[in-house]
């Protein structure tokens, strides 16, 4: 009749059995990309959504915003004060707003609240890309993604989104950030820390109403050869 095992034994067995399981789960469990969260999903089928994408400069807020687009899956038009969009968009003027996009469009505003506060746009201008962010679901129905280094200048409705994609934040910005963004940024700080420039262009850390943890990006079909170097 075999012997019967030591508890402590058996209990300490068990301990590394389960430790080891959880180990192997977790290297089987890749960070999903970002067309596989359900919350981006979820967003696909509705008329309307607003996503807000923050972080620091250089640091691929373009890259993500454009793929969310692809995955969207509607004609993209874009404003982009820094740099003109990949030719496949239509790149736009404020004043257009009015008349363009057409519905069941995405609209990607790009780096704008930051040119928003200064002297290159009047008041006018800020005040109708603010009534186009409530009426955007529902009337318009647009999909309006935002990319800002900071969210100071973005109108309180645009805070209110279907999706927050944050990048690593800008130190520059940290004094003047919304507190609850950069409670967020605080939040989401452990996987920023220690990883090359490279994994954080590729990587985003999404909050929704359903979902809240880290995506890949991948690289959208908008200009892929000019995004990073073909060693990446």
């Amino acid at each position: 009749m075999p012997k019967k095992m030591n508890p402590l034994l058996s209990l300490a067995t068990s301990v590394v059995l389960d430790y080891l399981a959880g180990q192997k789960t977790k290297a089987a469990s890749p960070i999903p990309e970002l067309a596989d969260l359900p919350c981006v999903r979820e967003i696909c089928a509705k008329a309307g959504s607003v996503t807000v994408i923050i972080g620091r400069r250089d640091l691929g807020k373009s890259v993500c915003g454009y793929r969310l687009a692809e995955i969207l899956g509607r004609p993209v038009y874009a404003i982009s004060p820094e740099q003109h969009p990949p030719v496949q968009v239509r790149e736009i003027t404020l004043p257009e707003l009015s008349s363009s996009p057409p519905p069941w469009a995405t609209l990607f505003l790009d780096d704008l609240p930051v040119y928003m506060s200064s002297r290159d746009y009047g008041d006018e201008l800020i005040q109708q890309v603010e009534r186009l962010v409530p009426v955007v679901r529902h009337k318009r129905k647009l999909h309006l993604i935002f990319a800002t280094q900071l969210t100071s200048f973005i109108d309180k409705y645009a805070l209110d989104a279907d999706l927050v994609i944050l990048k690593a934040p800008s130190v520059l910005y940290a004094d003047i950030e919304r507190p609850f963004v950069k409670k967020l940024h605080d939040q989401a700080s452990e996987y920023w820390r220690g990883k090359s420039e490279y994994w954080l262009k590729r990587h985003c850390y999404v909050i929704s109403h359903s979902f809240q943890g880290l995506a890949r990006i991948n690289l959208p079909w908008l200009g892929k050869e000019k995004m990073y170097p073909p060693s990446h």
